[in-house]
C-alpha cells in the first residue's frame, strides 16, 4: 500500500512527518509523492489558528476512495471536530505515531488517543542538503490563547547525545543545513538537566561543514540564558538567525496573554543579538486583535516593530481556540482586526524592504540549499538571509558561492554568482 503524507503547520510537524514516513517504510508501506498516486493518506494536522483548521477540513473533504488516518495537533485536542467532518477516517494522536501503520491496516475505523509518554525516534537524514530534527515536544508556557500546548503536553526533551548522533549522521550524509525544531527551543532540556546553549555547544563540536538554524524560542525562555546563548552563537556553524515571537508591543496585552515578559525584554534580547552580530536576521510573530486590544495597544505594537525592525513578521488575526481562556473573552470586532492587520502588513513590508535594500551591492558568501519554485536556486547567507539566483543546476546544492546582491523584494534578495 502506498501512503501519501500531507503536512500542515510548523517545522516540528514537518519533522514529525519524516518520522511517520520512517515508521511506514519500516512497516512495509510505500510513501507516495502525491495524493493521486496513493491508496491511503496520513494527514498531519495543525490547529494553531482557525484559518489553518479550515484548510485542514477542506483537504479532508476532497479525499475519497482512500484509507485515511488523521494525526497531529487537531487529532489530539479536537477529535470530535474531525469525526464530525470525516466520520469514516481513523484518528491517531501525535503521542501514538507507532499506531499509524496499525490503523492503516485495520479493517475498520480506529481512534487511538490514549496518552503515550515516549518521544518518537527522529527520522534519520534521507537526502538533499537540509535536515530537520525535533529536539523536544511540548512547552512550559501557559499562554491564554494557545491550544498547541494542550495538544503537545508538558515538555519532553530528546537527550543531547541522541540529537548529536542524528545530526552527525546527517552531516556525513551530505546535510548542510540542520534545523532544530520545537514548540519552544528556549526551554529545551529543562526536564533532563541541560539547556539550549549546552546543546548548541555540543552540536557545534560535530566535525564537518554545516550550519544550524535554531528554531523559535520565546523571550521568557531565553532571557536568563542570554549571556550563555550569545556565546554559543559565536560559532560559525550557528546561523545568526533568531525567531522570537513578541505577539504584542503592549505590556497590558502581553500580561493578559500570560506571556511572561515585557516589550522591553524583547527589545533587550534583540539588541543584544544585533550588538554582537550586526546582520542578525530577526523573525517575529504578532497577534492582531487579541481580546481587549485597544487602538493604543495596537499603536504600541507598531512602535515596537519600528524600533526593532524585524526582517520578517508573521501577522495573525486573533482566532479564538477551543479550551483556552482567551476564547471566552469579549472579542475584538472582525472589521477592526482586518483594518489593523492590513495596516501592520503595510508597515512590516516597508520595514522589510528597507532592511533588504541595505544588502544591495554587497558581495556575500552563501550556500545553495534549495530549488526555487519560480526557476533558479535559493541560497542562504550565514545570517540565513534568502538570496534567489537565476543559475539552476542540481549539482549546486550544498555548494558555497560568492554572490553579488543586485536587487530585492520585501521577502528576499536577488543576486548573481560572482565566484564559483
Amino acid at each position: 500500500m502506498r501512503v501519501y503524507i500531507k503536512t500542515f503547520g510548523c517545522f516540528s510537524n514537518k519533522a514529525e512527518s519524516e518520522t511517520i514516513a520512517k515508521l511506514l517504510e519500516a512497516a512495509g508501506f510505500g510513501v507516495a509523492r502525491s495524493l493521486e498516486d496513493a491508496e491511503a493518506v496520513v494527514v498531519n494536522t495543525c490547529t494553531v489558528r482557525g484559518e489553518t483548521e479550515l484548510r485542514v477540513l477542506k483537504f479532508l473533504a476532497i479525499i475519497s476512495g482512500k484509507r485515511v488516518v488523521v494525526t497531529g495537533c487537531m487529532a489530539a485536542v479536537q477529535p470530535a471536530l474531525i469525526s464530525k467532518h470525516a466520520p469514516n477516517f481513523s484518528i491517531v494522536s501525535p503521542h501514538n505515531l507507532p499506531s499509524i501503520p496499525i490503523a492503516l491496516r485495520g479493517e475498520s475505523r480506529s481512534v487511538i488517543l490514549r496518552p503515550h509518554e515516549a518521544l518518537p525516534e527522529p527520522a534519520p537524514f534521507r537526502s538533499g542538503v537540509k535536515y530537520t530534527i525535533a529536539i523536544s515536544r511540548g512547552c512550559l508556557g501557559s499562554c491564554s490563547y494557545c491550544i498547541v500546548r494542550l495538544a503537545r503536553g508538558h515538555l519532553r526533551s530528546l537527550p543531547p547525545e541522541r540529537i548529536m548522533s542524528f545530526i552527525s549522521n546527517a552531516v556525513k550524509g551530505g546535510a548542510w543545513e540542520v534545523r532544530l525544531s520545537a514548540q519552544d527551543t528556549g526551554v529545551y532540556g529543562r526536564d533532563i538537566g541541560t539547556d539550549l546553549p549546552a546543546l548548541l555547544n555540543g552540536v557545534a563540536d560535530i566535525p564537518g561543514e554545516f550550519r544550524v538554524r535554531v528554531g523559535m524560542f520565546n523571550p521568557s525562555s531565553v532571557y536568563n540564558l542570554l549571556e550563555r546563548l550569545m556565546k554559543s552563537y559565536q560559532s560559525e556553524k550557528i546561523y545568526k538567525f533568531v525567531h522570537i515571537p513578541v505577539q504584542s508591543g503592549s505590556n497590558k496585552v502581553l500580561g493578559e496573554m500570560n506571556r511572561g515578559y515585557t516589550a522591553d525584554s524583547f527589545k533587550k534580547i534583540v539588541g543584544a543579538f544585533r550588538l554582537a552580530f550586526p546582520n542578525t536576521v530577526l523573525i517575529t510573530d504578532v497577534i492582531v486583535g487579541y481580546p481587549g486590544e485597544s487602538d493604543q495597544d495596537f499603536e504600541e505594537t507598531c512602535n515596537l516593530l519600528k524600533a526593532t525592525r524585524p526582517d520578517k513578521t508573521h501577522i495573525a488575526r486573533f482566532s479564538p481556540r477551543p479550551h483556552t481562556p482567551a476564547s471566552s473573552l469579549k472579542q475584538v470586532a472582525e472589521p477592526v482586526k482586518k483594518r489593523r492587520s492590513e495596516a501592520l502588513t503595510r508597515l512590516t513590508r516597508e520595514i522589510q524592504m528597507a532592511n533588504n535594500s541595505q544588502w544591495i551591492g554587497r558581495v556575500v558568501d552563501a550556500t545553495v540549499v534549495d530549488i526555487y519554485l519560480r526557476g533558479g536556486m535559493i541560497a542562504r547567507t550565514d545570517e540565513y538571509k534568502t538570496i534567489a539566483i537565476s543559475e539552476c543546476e542540481r549539482s549546486m546544492l550544498g555548494k558555497r558561492f560568492s554572490i553579488r546582491v543586485d536587487s530585492c523584494t520585501p521577502f528576499y534578495l536577488k543576486g548573481t554568482i560572482t565566484l564559483r
